[in-house]
């Protein structure tokens, strides 16, 4: 049985698993921020293991404005001085920071280290607080520029990159999923790969004001740009061109919800892995760890083997 079946059979037989709400927004070890609002740099630049600290440019925002992200380059990256590698960029959820992706960075290290899967740079993206990964309504926080246009020429710019789809990967928990899924769905032409880990996929009259002020409380708007709207409109780009996939805790409160959205890309016959990690809740640490796959293995399918 191969792994993509494995995921799907595991899906089935944790499915009747027993609902367990949880009002607490807990989405696994690392930083949260030290306020909320638009900390496009974040004020901590402490670097966790194999991470480095650096700033970019933000044309997008106006002329000599900056933000911030943290890198990890893959063990071999100074000695392989001609070899160029895929990468991941990574979304933290609402208030977090970019420091939140440093214990996924350590086990993908450990994992590359192995020989388990190909080298790769990861990218852990600084995002607003409260910002859905969009440009918001009112145009004062344009996230989805700053990483779109800003970032990811940045990092091709800096880094030794395979620029192309097909080694370009986005991936997020929770506030960060459902940046991975607008962003990774919105422009299928730049990401190859959309890993979304229970993701904040909610209709706006269930989710509290701080959470809806960046879409101007407005509905339409709010529909308008998340990932139920933005998949249907580019399904024909993601079809058979598009490695997806969804993971959420049986004891998640949002499991109803990826469940659905899983079903919709059945319905849009987009080929994708979904898997529901028994006794996990809404944390990105219990997700990955109570798999019956080795979630982390998912980064050899996802670019080729290399």
């Amino acid at each position: 049985m191969n792994a993509h079946a494995f995921v799907k059979t595991a899906t089935l037989a944790f499915a009747g698993f027993l609902l367990v709400t949880v009002a607490a927004r807990a989405q696994g070890p690392g930083g949260r921020s030290e306020g909320r609002g638009a900390l496009w740099i974040d004020p901590n630049t402490q670097e966790p293991a194999g991470t480095h600290y650096r700033l970019f440019p933000t044309p997008s925002r106006g002329a000599g404005t900056q933000a911030s992200y943290l890198v990890y380059l893959p063990p071999d990256y100074e000695s392989a001085a001609s070899h160029r590698y895929p990468v991941v960029y990574w979304l933290h959820g609402g208030g977090g920071s970019q420091r939140e992706g440093g214990w996924m960075v350590e086990r993908i290290d450990a994992a590359i280290r192995a020989g388990k899967i190909p080298a790769f740079i990861v990218i852990l993206v600084q995002g607003l607080p409260d910002v859905r990964y969009i440009n918001t309504k009112d145009g004062t926080r344009p996230l989805e520029d700053v990483i779109i246009k800003d970032l990811i020429p940045h990092v091709d710019g800096t880094y030794r990159t395979l620029a192309v789809r097909t080694s370009r990967a986005i991936e997020g928990m929770s506030m960060g999923g459902y940046g991975a899924l607008r962003l990774g769905f919105k422009f299928p032409e730049l990401f190859g790969v959309v890993s979304g880990l229970a993701p904040s996929i909610t209709d706006m009259k269930d989710e509290p004001s701080i959470v809806t002020e960046p879409f101007g409380n407005d509905q339409q708007f709010y529909d308008a740009v998340g990932p139920w709207t933005i998949v249907q409109e580019h399904a024909a780009e993601i079809r058979g061109r598009t490695v997806v996939r969804l993971l959420v805790g049986d004891q998640d409160r949002l499991l109803p919800l990826v469940m659905q959205y899983s079903e919709l890309l059945d319905r849009l016959a987009i080929v994708h892995q979904y898997a529901v990690a028994p006794g996990a809740g809404h944390r990105y640490d219990e997700i990955v760890q109570h798999l019956p796959v080795d979630a982390i293995l998912f980064w050899k399918q996802a670019f080729g083997g290399r």
